[in-house]
């Protein structure tokens, strides 16, 4: 079966993909409304929300996961923006903790800018303004993308990039912080999505 998510390899959505495939939490709605009924999976990263819908459709993947709502910064505006010009089935959610880690290529004195998804900024904000108050903001759409692009010098030296710990260290970025969410029980729920 083909699980399609939002973000790259890393992300967020990556977790809670395989949280739910991996580790049984696929109850049996969610397997009756599958095409294919088997435990081999194949997890593909599809960069926003719309690309998992589109190819949901377009029946390129059996299932897409895509964040819907988190527990500090409330609807996810790209799922929701994605999901007024398309309309699959959500069969099924799961809800996972959110943890944030702060990366660099160098040292984070040296940095100015910090970068990530728009719901990572606001889950940060106040941790960030106290700690990092000299960081300018930069919106990006994939976090995990971002970790890696950072790593092949697609960004400049003195960004920084706000993202799951995994994806940070498998490009390795400098960790710097560590659970900088403003909450320490923020957590996303996740819609299982199927073509309608």
């Amino acid at each position: 079966m083909k699980v399609g998510y939002q973000g790259d390899i890393g992300s967020n959505s990556e977790a809670a993909a395989k949280s739910y495939y991996l580790n049984n939490s696929c109850n049996h709605n969610c397997r009756n409304n599958t095409k294919e009924n088997n435990n081999s999976y194949e997890f593909i990263p599809l960069l926003n929300s719309k690309d998992v819908f589109d190819d949901l459709i377009k029946e390129k993947i059996n299932i897409g996961v895509v964040a819907i709502k988190n527990s500090l910064a409330g609807e996810v505006q790209e799922t929701k923006e994605a999901l007024k010009t398309i309309n699959p089935k959500c069969i099924d959610t799961i809800t996972i903790p959110i943890h944030h880690c702060l990366f660099c290529k160098g040292n984070i004195k040296d940095c100015s800018v910090v970068m990530s998804h728009p719901q990572a900024l606001k889950q940060t904000k106040n941790r960030r303004n106290k700690e990092f108050s000299w960081l300018s903001e930069l919106e990006v759409g994939d976090q995990a993308k971002a970790a890696k692009d950072l790593s092949e010098n697609k960004y400049p030296d003195n960004y920084a990039v706000i993202c799951r710990k995994n994806a940070g260290e498998a490009v390795g970025l400098n960790l710097v912080a560590e659970n900088i969410e403003d909450d320490p029980s923020n957590e996303t729920t996740f819609g299982v999505f199927i073509k309608e």
